[in-house]
């Protein structure tokens, strides 16, 4: 089965994805246990796509991450939101009551929390920081030394992303960042998440780069999500799992990637410039699929 929609699918009211190679054995024994059980209660997170216009098309930065099953092996800068990102700092944009409304959450706390934890995250991943000095619009330098011991010691949370904005005497700017999507991992998978997308695009003068130490994104790169889809071969990604999941040529993004990113690289893909994917409207409606029986074989179904 293909790794996004199954074609007999796209012109009906719901879509297949296949179940990756490694939760196969998950989802059998789920089964086995009987339909409509409940999962573990899912985890908070958020992440942030991050984009800009290519040579070919929109580029988003993705991650590859071979110890994060839960969000994915290869994904988008993001992580679990953490009691520190409630601590008070100086804020610039929506406020979190109306992030919250955006969000489309009665929960303000939660809200600012995931808006919070996906900035967070998208600095400690990736080196962005979607913040500056009063009046200015976003710091063009986060480069050096002590950026990255920032980048480490926020990793370890032994400091707050407060606590490193405050050092700086840096504000928020939470304008930078626009609601993307929802999505809540299945019943049948071990360690859930539901997962705020957020989208921005690259801040001006600012450059990414991995957080070598503690291994912490194996890969950090651009990746035109109109050749990932439609000629992967061209794409940098598939080397990146040649010795786990067979030659490049043998490469299915839904073995490494979850129905909320392949559905988000499409959206990508469809864009004509970065600008546009920031701009358009989104449904937030929580997205989850769940696990079925097709043909006798496991597959998730998202139903719209």
């Amino acid at each position: 089965m293909s790794s996004s929609a199954d074609p007999a699918a796209r012109g009906s009211s719901e879509r297949l994805f296949h179940v990756p190679l490694a939760h196969r054995k998950a989802a059998l024994a789920w089964l086995d246990r009987g339909v409509g059980i409940h999962g573990s209660a899912p985890r908070h997170a958020a992440a942030v796509v991050v984009v800009r216009d290519g040579e070919r098309g929109v580029e988003a930065l993705m991650l590859h991450r071979p110890e994060r099953p839960s969000l994915g092996q290869l994904s988008f800068p993001g992580g679990l939101l953490e009691p520190s990102d409630d601590e008070p700092l100086v804020w610039s944009g929506p406020r979190p009551t109306e992030w919250a409304k955006r969000l489309g959450s009665e929960d303000i706390g939660l809200s600012r929390r995931a808006v919070v934890a996906a900035a967070r995250r998208a600095f400690v991943e990736t080196g962005l920081l979607f913040a500056g000095s009063e009046g200015d619009i976003v710091a063009e330098n986060v480069d050096g030394a002590d950026w990255m011991l920032a980048r480490e010691q926020l990793c370890a949370l032994d400091i707050s992303f407060a606590e490193v904005l405050a050092n700086r005497l840096f504000v928020f700017r939470s304008e930078l960042l626009r609601p993307l999507a929802r999505w809540m991992t299945s019943d049948f998978v071990h360690q859930r998440v539901d997962l705020r997308y957020f989208a921005a695009v690259l801040p001006v003068g600012q450059h990414c780069a991995p957080l070598t130490p503690r291994g912490q994104g194996a890969w950090l790169g651009w990746v035109d999500a109109g050749t990932l889809l439609e000629n992967p071969g061209e794409s940098p990604v598939p080397a990146l799992f040649a010795g786990h999941h067979g030659s490049r040529q043998e490469f299915d993004l839904g073995e490494v990637a979850n129905p909320g990113v392949q559905v988000i690289l499409e959206l990508i893909a469809q864009a004509g410039s970065a600008i546009a994917f920031l701009s358009a409207r989104r449904d937030l409606t929580v997205r989850t699929p769940s696990l079925e029986v097709r043909d006798g074989d496991p597959v998730l179904v998202l139903k719209s």
